[in-house]
């Protein structure tokens, strides 16, 4: 039988917030408030009656929270149709940049810096290496932060969805890459991305700075080699579909939670990246929860952003890209068509008969 992660914190949240207190921030106890709200009467909801056996049925409202497992298909649905209907027809590819280990646990004392430096830096480092191989073309991509592995341990790294194909911003020509199969080489974007976000940290967050470790100093000195890898995605729709799992949720879907063992650990379905095999872990509720709490992201944090000629606001740039490569226009994206929302006795359709007001609730530790 499935278990749904407002149950599992219902039964072990509070003796967890009880025994590690002194690690908790505002964004976790946040977190945990919505979770254990969401789809309850504590949001409030609509009432329906079904036109044909008169049932009357309950929708509570759902809290919508990123760290929710429950929440975030229909967005992500929605997400996936508007990022697809963006792709050009030139080969894709993955660029993923991993944060070094040294510096993984600065990124749990300091979320609000670190992450938006690893986005903004790994982004910057491409546009540098990109523009210096073509005399200044510029790129567009969209870049996506995971702060997970596979088992929900603390694995910081961002995602980029690279077109092949670079804009120059004052000649208005386009350059495409030789080979079908190849971009650029690491090396060069690897040692760009550690020199920036060394000197990022050490103009704009001296304090920070100077805090490191000697081993944190030793990671951001160019002996050390770090992390980049480029892989070539076809069209793009395989690899930005991977992506859209994740970028209205995170850390892990409702259907790995598959219960507890006899033990009473949280039983959770994982992948192996190195077998592709399917495992079951056990977790104490406590370690389960430590994990989740690893990825609750600071509020108002962007962990997806576009950049380039897929800006928001560069749409002009993009179709004039699509011009160039012999294509009329941008199509439409296919929206996913919304569910009708029927009787679950008789399959007859509903009536709406009234709002229900959410239940007030003081702000405070859940």
């Amino acid at each position: 039988m499935a278990l749904h992660l407002a149950d599992l914190l219902g039964a072990h949240w509070e003796n967890y917030a009880h025994a590690h207190r002194h690690t908790l921030t505002a964004d976790h106890y946040r977190a945990v408030r919505r979770v254990l709200a969401c789809r309850t009467p504590a949001l409030g909801g609509r009432l329906y009656q079904c036109d044909g056996c008169k049932e009357k049925h309950y929708a509570y409202h759902s809290c919508n929270h990123r760290s929710c497992p429950q929440c975030g298909a229909l967005d992500q649905q929605i997400w996936t149709a508007k990022q697809e209907a963006r792709l050009l027809p030139v080969p894709y590819f993955m660029v993923t940049f991993t944060l070094p280990e040294e510096l993984r646990h600065l990124c749990l004392l300091h979320p609000e810096i670190l992450y938006p430096l690893l986005l903004r830096q790994s982004a910057a480092a491409l546009q540098d290496v990109c523009a210096t191989k073509t005399h200044g073309a510029k790129l567009g991509f969209t870049s996506v932060l995971h702060t997970w592995g596979r088992q929900i341990q603390h694995h910081p790294h961002v995602h980029l969805i690279v077109p092949a194909a670079a804009l120059h911003p004052k000649h208005k020509t386009l350059h495409r890459p030789a080979r079908e199969n190849f971009l650029i080489h690491y090396q060069p974007l690897a040692a760009r991305f550690r020199s920036r976000l060394h000197t990022a940290l050490k103009d704009d967050h001296p304090d920070l700075y100077q805090n490191l470790t000697p081993a944190q100093r030793h990671v951001l000195s160019p002996a050390k080699t770090w992390n980049v890898q480029l892989q070539h995605a076809g069209s793009g729709r395989t690899a930005l579909r991977y992506l859209a799992r994740y970028v209205q949720r995170s850390a892990f879907a409702a259907k790995r939670l598959i219960g507890y063992d006899p033990q009473g650990n949280v039983l959770l379905h994982w992948t192996s990246s190195a077998t592709g095999k399917t495992a079951v872990m056990a977790l104490h509720p406590h370690e389960f929860i430590r994990r989740w709490l690893l990825h609750v992201l600071p509020k108002g944090l962007t962990r997806i952003r576009h950049y380039g000629y897929l800006g928001s606001a560069a749409r002009k740039t993009r179709l004039y890209i699509r011009a160039l490569l012999g294509e009329l226009g941008e199509p439409a994206p296919k929206l996913p068509e919304p569910i009708p929302f029927t009787c679950q006795c008789c399959g007859g359709l509903l009536t709406f008969l009234r709002e229900i007001k959410p239940i007030y609730q003081m702000r405070g530790p859940p």
